[in-house]
């Protein structure tokens, strides 16, 4: 190529011995040169930014700053631009060759010595890593105040620089362009993807945009043939998207913000669970952020992956330098972060690094910060929860391995406890409310929380009110090894032998500390029938108490035995306990009986008032009385509403919202008619009121438009509005269907006080059908005391409706419930979803006796008629499980435990199909815990009041 006024000059010897080191060094990891060429190109732009505060029109001559970095397939080049200062012919030559400079000699001093070819730029020539991979590079520079030139050397000892006059490679208005021309064996360089991938590792976060030539290839069929035409396109893309948010203030960068750069770097798709963002100023200044993700690694307790996991990224200026895995201690790898320091020094390389005292004050640091940002995950329950759930092994982890963080990580444990329910309970917590006297926490393992909350060890300490912690990791029982005492008390298995002599530590001021909430609760159900409680030991271990009378007509004084083991059960029971009031009354009247003959008349009413507490305790176990069962002849309230609203005006389609329109506030956990009262045009709501079955109305003001709905059609203007309408004469089978499927588009809308007045309505439409002798009907027998729903027949009707039934019950025509044979899928859909919505009203007894009357109604269905047709069969079926399993839920709610697991046992005996039968098993694990739980809760109090029955009737006593 002809160039004008070509010079050549020599290398100085330092550089010249440095081109000669590199050209011959065999040093994998070459692809750094692509980092110093940007990062040359960013200084450059700074330069011409920090020129234009004086002298703006500098800038002027190319405002655009940014970088361009790009790959010649043909001609084996990569090729990076920047709109920087630029150098003039003088500074080329000085800047490129001639000038030995400070950094040549430490490098090549630091190399010998085993330092990292990477830490070349931070000697100032990071420009000669390029012959890593280049043969020849060439730089064309245009300064401000100079024409443009080229340098350009093979690196063999001499460089050539000449005026551009043929602009071959563009013309700059200023920067400079650097071009490498690749050797033979680095041709990975000229894949775009390639070059995009190093500008997001070590480039990412430089401060000026960088653009990267992409290259696109799309295949598309050819018709008629096998192969496919490739058509390739070019396009400018910008790599460095993400900003770097640490440089800024925490207060002024959103979450967003936090979020994409976590996902970029950490590669997650879901976001952070937590941040800290650090600016440590001081003796050593360094901006940070650490980021706690949501969930743990698959592979976070592999031990091989384990010393691999790269956690913290340490960059210097916004260049990337290193991944650490040894930054944080390991437990803590979960974490990741970056790390952007100014410190650094310039001549130390990566096998240095750990032992410089900088690095070393930014690990401790980082340690400080990382248990900060756990504190404040901490502070947020729902967040806590999530991150004990993916990383408390991590902590325990801790416990047992890193012996100088060990008591920073014990706060932070967190633990299922026989007192904590679903939470999860800390250390400090449970100190908190340990037993007076308590010197110990008491722990027990096993492999899940409902093994060890069955542990024979601990059932006594549960019963003496200790709360027992549940290590149900495995690592627990690691972590435990150095869990000696926390706060002064000494962490003690629940096996150890010394824990089932605790109790003998106590003293009587003990028991009286544990026995006080109890007291004051007595005290308070008690006011107006003594002046106070008090607890004391009398001379009768067998006493529960006995009253004092102080004189001056003062109410007596009742004193309770605390060493009694009544009184120590009661301290056992909840705080909220509603059987406080009946057992104080009980504790009144025993008191009153000390020392009474045991003749005494007053003894069968207090062994009485034994009897009854037993049977409200015993609630859980005890049989229906017919509470389920359902009463025909009781009025229902469905009218009510109607009554309110039928004779307002309905919303009509494209009206605008006025005072007193009947409408629906539909909101997405429930529907409710409502009036409307007043109307806020500008606030776009309005306030109503919701009138409620059997008067009265609730009001709410402010109530958003969007959820403003009018009434639909059939609620206005139906045939059918209440079980007398004319429409049941004409064809009472459609009219019934109509008034179903209207209930059930209620219950869609989540209406469910709407949707049970239009099953009511069906409902009492089947109750009114005529009857004549030999019709069937339900009918609640109580003639043998325990009452039940029974099938039976009309035997013979007065006139005034009162019917004598086939199994000699005398009844009014209310008190039946017609049985249609014809139609039972559709009358026991009435009643099953009025069922539904007794349930979302919290109405579970009305739902019960709904339910049992679709089970009795089932079970007089004609067996011919379930022969002849297999859609009522399956009816028939799906009705019959169906029914128990809802019954079972309303019985579980009403107390009626006993009763709801039979319930779930029948309907599992009908085999459902897949998914109501992990419904039912669902329902049967929260049966079964409902009963633990009623044992554990009222069975020894119950226990402890029939020992109290056999004294105070005149047996011997049990203590």
């Amino acid at each position: 190529m002809a160039v004008a006024e070509t010079e050549t000059y020599a290398f100085s010897a330092d550089i010249s011995q440095l081109m000669s080191l590199i050209i011959n060094a065999f040093y994998s990891n070459k692809e750094i040169f692509l980092r110093e060429i940007i990062s040359n190109a960013s200084d450059a732009m700074d330069k011409i930014q920090y020129q234009a505060t004086t002298a703006p029109e500098k800038l002027a001559t190319n405002p655009d700053l940014r970088i361009r970095v790009s790959a010649d397939r043909e001609a084996k080049t990569v090729t990076v631009e920047d709109a920087g200062i630029g150098m003039t012919r003088d500074e080329l030559i000085a800047n490129l060759g001639t000038i030995a400079k400070s950094g040549t000699k430490a490098f090549m001093e630091a190399i010998s010595a085993g330092a990292d070819m990477s830490m070349i730029g931070q000697f100032g020539v990071g420009f000669y890593s390029s012959y890593l991979v280049s043969e020849k590079v060439r730089v064309v520079s245009k300064s401000n105040e100079d024409e443009q030139h080229v340098w350009e050397s093979t690196a063999g000892g001499t460089f050539a620089v000449w005026k551009d006059e043929t602009f071959e490679h563009g013309t700059l208005k200023r920067g400079t362009k650097v071009i490498c021309y690749l050797k033979d064996d680095q041709t990975e360089f000229l894949e775009s993807d390639r070059l995009r991938d190093l500008i997001l590792k070590h480039s990412a976060f430089v401060g000026f945009p960088i653009d990267c030539y992409m290259e696109h290839r799309k295949e598309e069929p050819i018709e008629g043939s096998e192969e496919k035409a490739v058509t390739v396109t070019y396009q400018w893309e910008l790599m460095n998207k993400n900003k770097p948010v640490w440089l800024r203030q925490p207060s002024e960068v959103t979450h967003q913000e936090y979020a994409d750069l976590y996902k970029w770097f950490a590669g997650d798709w879901e976001e952070h669970l937590g941040v800290r963002h650090v600016i440590q100023t001081g003796n050593v200044e360094y901006k940070a952020l650490l980021y706690c993700p949501q969930y743990a690694p698959k592979d976070m307790f592999d031990m091989g992956k384990m010393s691999e996991r790269f956690s913290i990224r340490l960059y210097v200026r916004r260049v990337f330098i290193k991944e650490f895995n040894d930054l944080i201690p390991k437990w803590m790898g979960f974490i990741k972060g970056i790390v952007d320091s100014d410190d650094m020094p310039l001549n130390i390389g990566r096998e240095k690094l750990q032992q410089n005292a900088i690095l070393s004050h930014i690990k401790v640091s980082l340690q400080k910060h990382i248990f900060q940002l756990f504190h404040e995950l901490a502070k947020d329950p729902a967040k806590y929860k999530i991150f004990q759930e993916s990383f408390s092994q991590c902590l325990k982890l801790g416990v047992y391995e890193d012996h100088v963080n060990r008591q920073q990580i014990i706060p932070l444990l967190r633990y299922y406890s026989s007192k904590s329910g679903d939470d999860l309970v800390s250390l400090d917590e449970y100190i908190s409310r340990m037993k007076p006297g308590q010197r110990h926490i008491l722990y027990i393992t096993g492999r899940t929380k409902r093994d060890a909350a069955r542990s024979p060890y601990i059932e006594g300490l549960k019963r003496e009110g200790y709360e027992i912690i549940y290590m149900i990791d495995p690592v627990d029982e690691y972590a435990v090894q150095f869990l000696k005492e926390y706060q002064g008390k000494e962490v003690m298995s629940c096996m150890n032998m010394e824990a089932t002599r605790l109790l003998d530590h106590r003293t009587d001021e003990d028991f009286k500390a544990e026995l006080n909430p109890v007291r004051r609760k007595l005290e308070e159900a008690l006011k107006g029938s003594v002046s106070a409680v008090q607890l004391s030991k009398p001379s009768d271990p067998e006493s529960v108490g006995y009253l004092t009378n102080p004189g001056d007509g003062a109410l007596p004084i009742l004193t309770l035995n605390f060493k009694h083991s009544l009184i120590r059960e009661l301290a056992k029971r909840p705080a909220d306990d509603s059987e406080t009031p009946h057992i104080a009354d009980f504790l009144l009247q025993a008191a009153e009986l000390d020392g009474a003959s045991p003749d005494d008349e007053r003894r069968d009413a207090a062994a009485s008032k034994t009897q009854d507490l037993i049977q409200r305790l015993s609630a859980g176990d005890r049989d229906s009385n017919g509470e389920d069962l359902p009463t025909f002849g009781a009025p229902t309230a469905a009218q009510s509403i109607e009554l309110h609203l039928g004779d307002k005006a309905k919303v009509k389609e494209g009206s605008g919202i006025s005072c007193g329109q009947a409408v629906r506030i539909v909101k997405p956990d429930r529907a409710r008619r409502a009036r409307i009262t007043f109307v806020d045009e500008d606030a776009g709501t309005v306030d109503v009121e919701y009138p409620k079955w059997g008067g009265g109305e609730d009001e709410e003001e402010g109530v958003k438009n969007k959820f403003v709905q009018k009434l639909l059609d059939f609620e206005v203007n139906g045939d059918a509005k209440t079980s007398d309408a004319p429409a049941f004469q004409i064809s009472f089978y459609q009219t019934a269907t109509a008034v179903k499927e209207e209930g059930n588009q209620l219950f869609k809308l989540k209406d469910f006080e709407a949707a049970h007045e239009r099953y009511t309505v069906g409902i009492e439409a089947f109750a009114k059908r005529k009857l004549a002798t030999h019709a069937q009907v339900l009918v609640v027998d109580k003639s043998e005391g325990k009452p039940q729903l029974v099938c039976t027949s009309v035997s013979s009707i007065d006139a005034e409706g009162n019917m004598e039934l086939r199994n000699g019950l005398d009844v009014a025509r209310n008190e039946v419930m017609p049985v249609v044979q014809e139609l039972l899928p559709l009358q026991t859909s009435l009643f099953m979803n009025r069922a539904r919505c007794r349930q979302n009203l919290g109405m579970h007894i009305e739902a019960a006796q709904d339910l049992s009357t679709v089970l009795a109604l089932w079970k007089t269905v004609d067996k011919r008629m379930l022969e002849a047709d297999p859609e009522m069969k399956e009816a028939e079926m799906k009705g019959l499980y169906t029914a128990e399993y809802l019954r079972a839920r309303s019985r579980l709610a009403m107390g009626l435990i006993k009763q709801a697991s039979q319930d779930v046992k029948d309907a599992l005996a009908r085999n459902p199909p897949t998914a109501t039968i992990k419904q039912l098993r669902e329902l049967k694990a929260e049966v079964s815990a409902a009963q633990e739980k009623h044992r554990q809760v009222n069975g020894p109090l119950a226990k402890e009041l029939a020992k109290m029955a056999i004294g105070l009737r005149g047996g011997p006593k049990i203590s």
